[in-house]
């Protein structure tokens, strides 16, 4: 769509306050416009019968302006109308790329002419998105691709999905309020992981599960981009924003730059083992002082009887 864009622009003069635009794949109200500085955004068509007023957002690489008179270029036609605008401030094309994939992402839950309060409400997840790509990531690639890998072979991906922590502050990676589980993944071929001393060890008493899968780099193997495919052709559209948001968050900047790796998904299915989090070899809180704090050590899980849960029902 943007390559449409371009060409149709090229070597045609607009206004600097006008987009040019062409309607975005798929859908009859809804535009994907271009400006003179080369920036691209998405024209919402939206209902206002309740005459509801919504603060703008203006972010440093994205701006949100609820029910704007916009002109636009369309069939070399100057048009006014009014839309809900996501104007990107970026000519780089990969985070050009990534605006459109997010805004396909969000037309599936809206579709044509939506009401501008579930426009409102789905947009906090794209101001969210946007925010996140200024921020540094807080997990490794590894880590990352276990925790995906944990909710991919679930048959509730949803509950997964909204169970998923990624503030770097949580301790636990999944809290459904009944079920709490830390995903440890090493390309090691022993079975041995890094532990914050509070993952498993409290003084009061909580059920958590670690999760251990091993796995290997391989050339064909799954990716990060690979396992959110194959999660998101299994989730309902309302979800899909969710899960890029909390990935976003994740990766930070690097989502853009980000050269995936590619883990092998048999060995990973092969080897995923749960443990409780109290049998697991650890430094027990009794022999330590209560001026000593923020323990890291590494527990080999070798010998620790695994649980006979079903994997793929943790979040049923």
């Amino acid at each position: 769509m943007i390559n449409k864009l371009e060409i149709i622009k090229k070597g045609i003069i607009i206004d600097d306050n006008i987009y040019h635009v062409i309607p975005f794949e798929g859908y009859k109200t809804h535009f994907l416009g271009i400006n003179n500085d080369n920036h691209i955004a998405l024209l919402l068509k939206t209902e206002n019968t309740s005459n509801l007023s919504f603060v703008n957002f203006k972010g440093k690489n994205l701006r949100i302006l609820f029910e704007r008179e916009s002109s636009v270029n369309n069939n070399g036609v100057d048009e006014k109308d009014r839309f809900t605008v996501l104007h990107l401030i970026s000519d780089k094309r990969s985070t050009q790329d990534y605006f459109v994939e997010i805004c396909k992402l969000l037309l599936q839950n809206l579709g044509e002419n939506p009401k501008l309060k579930l426009v409102q409400k789905e947009l906090e997840n794209v101001k969210d998105i946007f925010l996140n790509l200024h921020k540094n990531k807080i997990k490794e690639e590894l880590g990352l691709w276990g925790e995906l890998y944990l909710i991919y072979i679930q048959n509730n991906k949803e509950k997964a999905i909204t169970s998923w922590h990624m503030n770097a502050k949580d301790r636990i990676d999944f809290n459904s309020g009944s079920i709490k589980v830390e995903v440890k993944t090493t390309l090691s071929n022993e079975r041995k992981h890094v532990f914050k001393l509070n993952q498993l060890r409290n003084h009061y008493k909580e059920n958590v599960f670690i999760c251990s899968i091993m796995t290997v780099e391989i050339e064909n193997g799954l990716s990060i981009r690979g396992l959110v495919k194959k999660i998101s052709d299994d989730i309902n559209p309302n979800i899909k924003l969710k899960l890029e948001e909390k990935i976003s968050s994740v990766l930070g900047n690097e989502i853009l730059s980000l050269n995936f790796r590619f883990f092998d998904e048999i060995t990973a299915r092969e080897s995923l083992r749960l443990y409780n989090s109290s049998l697991v070899p650890a430094i027990e809180k009794d022999c330590l002082s209560e001026d000593i704090s923020k323990i890291i050590f590494t527990s080999n899980l070798t010998n620790t009887k695994a649980l006979t849960l079903e994997k793929e029902k943790l979040f049923s």
